[in-house]
């Protein structure tokens, strides 16, 4: 009989706590949602957690990462094994298998790779609803695919905070722009994040910006970095810059008076390239990439040769300005 009444005195006890912890919670809840957004109140949009292997056969899981419709390009599933095997390695002590470098667009897919499900939560600023992809454990990796000049300027530690609060990367478009610098290979990229707020909602990001990449031996590692952020509000407002065609027009016709004729306009996919006769009796071509917001961003120029082929040439409209 005295064992009967402890066991049920113990239930008693465990449903009380159970009680408290959800009137807690309800008063941690109401709390946390005290605040007020785009004019009204926030609420959260509860989420279940669970795992289930049947749903991640019959879903594709795509479709909840990303808005857009463009094809995922950092999408090396293989690598994902190295990223266990490596783990709770210093990042001093990785080595990069010479597979994932024996080309520049090896090394970047594989690059972008790693850091797709890479994760950097920040305090106060979050998304989701538990751990996210693979946390950390893709940095120490991704580093290596630096060459060590280029970690001699960008330390290990500094590199890792740099990715704060990106929770996700999309690779959705990279291209080889030639130079004559035969030392060092460029590419643009464009990439996709998913960043956390202090709202508790993900929201998208975009970002641009060049990859030099050198020979090492026989692998092809990063030199160099450029990451600028795009913007949705310049250009609709306030600017021509931003359109590939005014911005020929401006620059080259207008501060520079080498446009002969109308212009013409070729576009392929996200490459815009803009020809035009120039007042010198050259043929000359701007070519430009557009961006997720639809600014077209000059990355070459050319010019034909005696041969009859484009050949990479640098120009600087802003000269002719102080030249006027």
């Amino acid at each position: 009989m005295v064992l009967f009444i402890k066991k049920r005195f113990i239930i008693i006890i465990f449903i009380i706590m159970c009680l408290a912890s959800v009137v807690v919670g309800v008063n941690m809840y109401s709390k946390k949602e005290n605040k007020v957004l785009i004019g009204g109140s926030l609420e959260s949009v509860e989420c279940l957690v669970g795992e289930s292997e049947a749903f991640y056969e019959d879903i594709d899981l795509e479709k909840y990462f990303r808005p857009s419709n463009l094809p995922i390009l950092n999408d090396n599933k293989d690598i994902n094994k190295f990223i266990w095997e490596s783990e709770n390695v210093e990042y001093k002590n990785v080595e990069i298998p010479k597979e994932y470098l024996k080309s520049p667009e090896n090394t970047i897919i594989n690059y972008f790779s790693l850091l797709r499900e890479a994760s950097n939560p920040e305090k106060d600023k979050y998304t989701g609803c538990g751990s996210i992809g693979e946390g950390k454990a893709p940095y120490p990796i991704a580093y290596n695919f630096f060459t060590n000049e280029y970690k001699e300027k960008i330390k290990y530690r500094q590199y890792e905070d740099s990715f704060k609060n990106i929770l996700h990367i999309n690779l959705i478009k990279f291209k080889e722009i030639p130079e004559t610098n035969n030392k060092e290979l460029k590419y643009f990229y464009e990439i996709e994040t998913i960043q956390g707020s202090e709202s508790g909602i993900g929201y998208f990001a975009y970002y641009y910006g060049y990859i030099n990449l050198v020979r090492d031996n026989d692998v092809y590692k990063i030199s160099n970095i450029t990451v600028t952020p795009e913007e949705y509000l310049c250009a609709p407002y306030h600017s021509w810059f931003y359109s590939g065609e005014y911005s020929v027009q401006i620059k080259y016709g207008n501060w520079c008076n080498l446009i002969k004729g109308d212009p013409k306009v070729e576009i392929n996919d996200y490459v815009k390239d803009i020809q035009f006769d120039g007042t010198d009796g050259k043929e000359y071509k701007i070519e430009f990439f557009t961006l997720t917001n639809d600014y077209d961003i000059e990355v070459a120029q050319f010019k034909k040769n005696s041969a009859n082929e484009w050949e990479r040439i640098y120009l600087n409209p802003e000269n002719c300005l102080k030249n006027k």
